[in-house]
């Protein structure tokens, strides 16, 4: 028979040849793309970091991958691309296994890696659309979210790994160790960690943030701070700093609330909240709602696995997921929060406001963010029991870098306008949550929990497939 090894090697191989013959089929749109490709084409590439820079944006590191990409062609773009979208799943694995308390290697099997994959069909169509196979879309969000995981992965060692085999108490005090993870693996993550933090500003925060907590662990917890994981989170602290501070950031602001949302600026501080508020909660009604689904039915599994089992929890479980699943029998009661936008790509004239919604919009509003509370708790419960208290903060953690990463939006005018490719980390950081609490269940119960996750990625994919064809 063929031996575990070489069964993953054939599946990611076979993963990678698939995503390539759907990406053979796309080619540059005529917004973004077009644009890119003119002025990647006439400038040389510092002349245009000058320019976007000073101009547009700070986002150094994605523009110089753009400028790479669009001048080497769609091929290019086409083979790294289909390698980054294999590289997130196989990042998420490796993340789940150290935080779970997994023996190295154990989540590189088949059956993780299936479910790991499945999770792109658990996303919505446009979320999917935007950030995968859009060449523009692609490289900021699919190629810059691959680089912030990866980055994670030393770090994730640093805290989870055992203190017996990681940190031997020879010495009192706070010590700075090189060499107690190898640092040719920073040879790697702290390019990657450059390329995040330089990149789209929802996955530099979330790495930066993690960065600094997990050292801040290591230093107070367990004593020792990696010299190598210092210089990486201080680079990261820079090159966010020089994100953000780019002279065309105002500019950009500027352009973009007279394009998308002329009223941004006379909005007061509570529209700002509900307009914020609603939006987020309809993401994860609709875009977002088979990860907290996922996350619901895993919750079930583990709460079922304890001695002390909750049946009010594990009914208020079942209560939820039910409810997030009715869209799919036309019953949007609960999912309809009275935001009806047709069209992304025109300016808001009208802002929304509470006083518009009617009763079912306020109840389906309260609903989810009585659901958004209520997983937070399910997350806390559900861990295993002989997890530490540090795995217990790093889910809830994860969990709520979810919503703000979201949250973050308050801040922009293009609230709207950004589109689905907003959900994408949200949905990554959740696919990693799911991943986390398979690793806890028994065997056979992780195996019936995968065959679910794929079969609500099929049904989820057969049911967006007139989405999918309309946008081909």
């Amino acid at each position: 028979m063929m031996g575990e090894k070489k069964k993953i090697v054939l599946f990611w191989a076979l993963v990678f040849v698939g995503i390539l013959l759907v990406l053979s089929q796309r080619g540059y749109s005529d917004g973004d793309d077009a644009y890119f490709y003119q002025y990647t084409h006439e400038m040389g590439l510092f002349s245009y970091l000058s320019w976007r820079y000073e101009t547009w944006v700070g986002r150094l590191a994605a523009e110089t991958l753009v400028y790479v990409t669009f001048r080497l062609g769609l091929w290019f773009w086409r083979v790294i691309n289909a390698l980054m979208l294999i590289a997130i799943p196989i990042g998420l694995l490796s993340l789940a296994e150290k935080a779970a308390g997994r023996k190295q290697g154990e989540a590189q099997t088949l059956a993780p890696s299936i479910a790991a994959v499945s999770g792109y069909l658990l996303m919505g169509a446009m979320t999917l659309g935007y950030s995968t196979i859009w060449v523009n879309g692609s490289i900021f969000y699919t190629w810059t979210f691959a680089c912030g995981i990866w980055a994670l992965l030393p770090l994730a060692e640093l805290v989870f790994l055992p203190r017996k085999e990681a940190w031997p108490q020879k010495e009192r005090g706070l010590r700075f160790c090189a060499r107690d993870i190898l640092p040719w693996k920073f040879l790697g993550t702290i390019p990657c960690a450059l390329i995040a933090s330089m990149s789209i500003e929802q996955i530099g925060a979330v790495l930066l943030a993690f960065e600094i907590l997990g050292i801040l662990y290591c230093a107070l917890v367990q004593r020792r701070v990696n010299v190598w994981m210092l210089i990486q989170t201080t680079l990261t602290a820079f090159c966010f700093a020089v994100l953000f501070l780019a002279p065309g950031n105002d500019i950009r602001i500027a352009t973009e609330i007279a394009t998308w949302m002329p009223a941004y600026e006379t909005m007061s501080f509570g529209q700002h909240i509900f307009l914020t508020t609603q939006w987020l909660l309809s993401s994860f009604a609709n875009e977002n709602k088979l990860f907290l689904c996922g996350i619901w039915i895993a919750g079930i599994f583990l709460l079922l696995k304890k001695q002390k089992k909750s049946n009010i929890l594990i009914g208020l479980t079942a209560l939820f997921l039910a409810a997030g699943l009715l869209p799919f029998i036309g019953v949007t009661l609960l999912s309809d929060m009275g935001m009806h936008l047709t069209d992304i790509t025109v300016p808001i004239e009208h802002i929304p406001q509470l006083k518009e919604l009617t009763w079912q919009n306020r109840t389906a509003m309260l609903w989810w963010l009585a659901a958004l509370c209520f997983t937070g708790i399910l997350l806390w419960r559900a861990v295993d029991e002989g997890q530490a208290l540090k795995v217990k903060i790093t889910v809830l953690l994860v969990y709520l870098a979810g919503i703000a990463s979201e949250a973050i939006l308050f801040f922009s005018p293009t609230i709207y306008a950004s589109g689905a490719r907003v959900y994408y980390l949200t949905d990554l950081l959740y696919l990693f949550l799911i991943l986390c609490m398979s690793f806890w269940m028994e065997q056979r119960a992780r195996n019936v929990f995968y065959g679910i996750l794929v079969f609500l990625g099929l049904f989820h994919l057969l049911f967006q497939l007139p989405l999918f064809l309309s946008q081909l």
